[in-house]
């Protein structure tokens, strides 16, 4: 029996428990202390040193320390003799109770490892009361869920003898045997504030034939508030709890984790000294919070619930989805990790760039595509040439670690990316633990990195030495010494947490199995808050904070607890906790600080102009500057099909091979012309994706034949009535007060009677008429953009007398750069039969010419002068809206870039 001792709570927990081993200091030597965390033991030893210097301490363990079984089989092999047993099932009729539809039928190949786990961490949960899957169906047996119990532990049988087979006991098989021995020279086991004892460590103390104290944080008085182990019971979950007097602390609403945050930095930083601070969250998001305000206001905390990922772990996951699927997308993951460097020889960011720009403008897969674009172009040789080796290098990484083997691959690559071990020394320790069962165990590489990543142990992340406070979990307040404690996520699931909601151990079974369940943490956090407020009332002070709204703007309620009041107290807690309550930000005006505001580049050069980007200038200077100056663009590596502008330069591309065909552009039959540009099309695609076409571009290929089929009509006419391309895709250079503008013209043809037309290719869904296109109407309303405003050389005349604005200049400088032209505009290439013919520019005249060169004239002007700002407020096709955030660029950005 256990001899309970109350030490009261006219005082943090901590203290009273100090003073309590220090007038038994003869003894510590002996004792085995039993504290609920790992922080709460640490806390302890700090107290003790400070209290009383040089003494033989008491052995301090967590209840954990009950539970340990030092044999068992590794989780990995554990949860690797589920995978094997669930695989192996063929008749799964014997376990329909518990599977009605059998599992894997239409599943991926991976399905079995997803139960595994589940299964394994439903007994990893009956682990508290040492019960095996085969313990849990005898003590369900007179209930409703009897059947699929004893078919689970029918399962469990086959995995029991599994592990047998491998020489192997599980952790559950070894804790139901009960088996456990103190060590030696304990002389008496101490539960000090332990709250929430497993019954199988408490069974584990008790069984000892050792003398065991139970160590109180309350009153004698509420003694019949505990069991003999000191365990709160139900009882605590009807009684009202005593909020802190206005004197000793305060409740407070907040809207959301930040407000909190700021909030409860605003009830320490006035007069709380660091070391008289007691600091927690019952939330993580809360808790980061908690470091970010504490931070601005000079204090660095440290959140212990922010374990950052191993970066081993992400690496593994990257090099799994190589090994699965080696190619340029893959590669890029795993080059965003260090640890790839050595594995490519350097250099991963320039390699990085090259690939994606590989993917962006040629859709390349896997490196013979990049090889086949290598022999098609002759733009960027050298970043081709590092993709290539890239992928060229991955790739015998990748078959040397298959060749090997898992095991021996996997240890052959930690020395390559880890030479010292400073990452890889708990997957070695992994790789040890279970490389002879993988001898006996046929499986895959994938596989094996798929149960690696899942049973790693997590990473510890160290505390930095300059911290000021650490922000303590729920459990951990109760052993912190500071006179004023701030606890934040006073919310409803976060204390006391969330009702299970495990499919196979609902509340109702944890507690027939003798579980921990709701109404167990209810009493317990029911306790741990009374008792941390009153052993505050007197010399200290308490505030609970709450929030209505998640970090993700999810309703929170308040806490159950801070409801449990007297009745004539309950109105004034439900109107304080259910109020209304605005966000801290409501009543302000949207600014954005100067410090967030973006800085593009400035870069000082005149550049050459293309014919196409006026009309980039005409809509809006600066996202001119930004496409055109400093280069920004928008990538789509990840499309798996061609966007506008693929389409469109394939579909250039056949048509400039067809007309420099001497024969085959003066066909004048539409079945020579179609057949010519099918075939040239399919030559293409095989040139870029040689024999594996994406399915989505087959798609596409088909949309382009259609049109090219059209196209070939069209142009048949065409040739019949004299026209004759006389040349293709002719470039051209002109000087216009000091900068070069360049282009390049799809189509010049000449008619028999001697007359000139150019022709621009435009594969969108229906191309316009060419005016539409390049002038837009001009009314009294016409509100101008702001950097065109009170600008004559933009306006013009249209055939029809009225006013109009250039918006795009691009024909009309053909006109000017290639002289004597009699006609222009498009040769459309549609969507539709209708949208695939010729639209030309009837009424172009030579005024219309010298207008456009003075509007150009213009432009150039301004960009000669570096007038990039200000921006248009709105864009017909905005590349840079994620920019603006929502509003507009002139608020979104801080323009540094000269003239405005």
């Amino acid at each position: 029996m256990a001899e309970r001792v109350f030490l009261g709570w006219d005082r943090p927990f901590l203290g009273l428990l100090t003073d309590w081993l220090l007038a038994r200091r003869d003894e510590l030597p002996g004792l085995l202390l039993v504290v609920p965390t790992a922080q709460a033991g640490r806390r302890l030893r700090e107290a003790l040193a400070e209290s009383a210097g040089a003494l033989l301490a008491p052995r301090v363990v967590t209840p954990g320390h009950f539970l340990r079984t030092d044999d068992a089989a590794p989780e990995a092999l554990e949860l690797l003799a589920w995978v094997e047993t669930l695989e192996a099932v063929r008749d799964w009729e014997p376990f329909a109770a518990a599977f009605p539809v059998p599992p894997g039928e239409g599943e991926s190949a991976g399905w079995a490892l997803g139960l595994a786990r589940s299964l394994a961490g439903v007994r990893a949960s009956l682990q508290e009361n040492a019960l095996t899957l085969a313990d849990a169906a005898r003590r369900l047996s007179s209930t409703v869920e009897a059947e699929r119990w004893e078919a689970l532990a029918k399962l469990e049988t086959k995995v029991e003898q599994r592990l047998g087979q491998w020489g192997l006991r599980s952790r559950s098989r070894l804790l139901a045997r009960g088996e456990f021995e103190v060590a030696a020279g304990v002389k008496g086991i101490v539960l000090a504030g332990v709250p929430d004892l497993a019954a199988a460590a408490l069974r584990r103390v008790l069984q000892a034939e050792l003398p065991v104290t139970v160590l109180v944080g309350a009153p004698e008085e509420r003694a019949a508030d505990f069991d003999e182990a000191g365990q709160p019971v139900e009882s605590w979950t009807t009684r009202p709890i005593a909020w802190p007097d206005d004197s000793s602390g305060s409740v407070i609403l907040t809207a959301d984790p930040r407000q909190q945050a700021a909030e409860a930095l605003g009830r320490v930083a006035a007069a709380t000294p660091s070391d008289e601070l007691a600091l927690g969250s019952a939330d993580e998001s809360t808790a980061g919070e908690l470091v970010r305000a504490f931070g601005r206001g000079g204090w660095k905390l440290h959140d212990p619930s922010q374990v950052p990922p191993s970066p081993l772990a992400g690496w593994l996951g990257a090099w799994r989805q190589y090994v699965s699927q080696p190619g340029a997308a893959a590669a890029i993951d795993l080059l965003g990790f260090p640890e790839s460097g050595v594995l490519v020889g350097g250099k991963r960011a320039q390699r990085v760039v090259a690939l994606s720009a590989a993917r962006d403008q040629w859709l390349a897969r896997e490196r013979e595509d990049v090889t086949r674009v290598a022999q098609l172009t002759t733009r960027d040789p050298e970043g081709l040439k590092l993709a290539e080796e890239t992928l060229e290098a991955l790739d015998r990484r990748r078959a040397t670690f298959l060749g090997e083997g898992f095991h021996v691959g996997m240890r052959r690559l930690l020395e390559r990316i880890d030479p010292r071990g400073e990452q890889s020394a708990a997957v070695v320790e992994w790789l040890d633990a279970t490389a002879r069962t993988a001898v006996e165990v046929k499986r895959d590489p994938g596989f094996w990195i798929d149960l690696l990543r899942v049973t790693l142990p997590e990473a510890v992340a160290a505390a930095p030495d300059d911290r000021v406070l650490d922000v303590q979990g729920w459990l951990e307040l109760f052993h912190e010494p500071g006179r004023h404690l701030v606890v934040c996520g006073m919310n409803e699931g976060l204390v006391p947490g969330r009702a299970s909601t495990d499919a196979w151990l609902p509340e109702g079974s944890r507690r027939l199995l003798g579980l921990s369940h709701d109404a167990t943490r209810a009493a317990r956090d029911a306790y741990l808050l009374t008792a941390m407020i009153e052993s505050r009332r007197s010399g200290g002070r308490v505030d609970l904070l709450l929030a209505k709204t998640g970090e993700g703007g999810d309703v929170l309620l308040p806490s159950r607890l801070l409801l449990a009041a007297e009745e004539e107290d309950l109105p004034a807690r439900v109107k304080l906790l259910f109020r209304e309550i605005e966000p801290p930000d409501s009543s302000l005006a949207w600014t954005l600080d100067e410090a967030w505001k973006w800085r593009p580049r400035v870069i000082d050069k005149v550049p050459r102009m293309g014919v196409t980007s006026f009309a980039d200038y005409l809509a809006c200077p600066f996202r001119y500057y930004l496409k055109h100056v400093v280069g920004i663009s928008a990538p789509e590596p990840e499309r798996v099909e061609w966007n506008a502008r693929d389409f469109g330069n394939v579909a250039h591309v056949v048509l400039e091979r067809w007309a420099l065909d001497e024969e085959a552009k003066d066909f004048s039959k539409t079945e020579a012309i179609e057949a010519w540009v099918h075939a040239a099309l399919e030559r293409v695609i095989a040139e870029r994706f040689g024999a594996k076409v994406p399915l989505a571009v087959r798609i596409q290929r088909e949309s382009m034949r259609q049109r090219l089929s059209w196209f070939a009509r069209v142009q048949a006419v065409e040739r019949a009535s004299g026209w004759r391309i006389e040349e293709v895709e002719k470039k051209f250079e002109i000087e216009i007060d000091g900068l070069t503008l360049v282009g390049r013209v799809d189509r010049i043809e000449r008619h028999d009677d001697g007359r000139r037309r150019v022709l621009d290719y435009k594969t969108g869904a229906a191309a316009g008429a060419v005016e539409t296109a390049h002038r837009t109407g001009v009314t009294a309303n016409t509100r101008f953009p702001a950097h065109l405003e009170n600008v004559p050389e933009i306006l013009c005349t249209g055939a029809d007398g009225k006013p109009k604005r250039w918006k795009n200049l691009q024909v009309a400088l053909y006109s000017v750069a290639l002289g004597d032209i009699d006609k222009l505009g498009y040769f459309a290439l549609g969507a539709t039969e209708g949208d695939v013919k010729l639209a030309l520019w009837d009424d172009f005249s030579k005024a219309d010419r010298d207008s456009a060169e003075a509007c150009a004239r213009w432009v150039i002007g301004k960009v000669r002068e570096r007038v990039f700002w200000p921006p248009a407020e709105k864009a017909e096709y905005d590349d840079y809206a994620v920019l603006s955030l929502g509003r507009s660029l002139d608020e979104t950005v801080a323009w540094q870039g000269g003239a405005a």
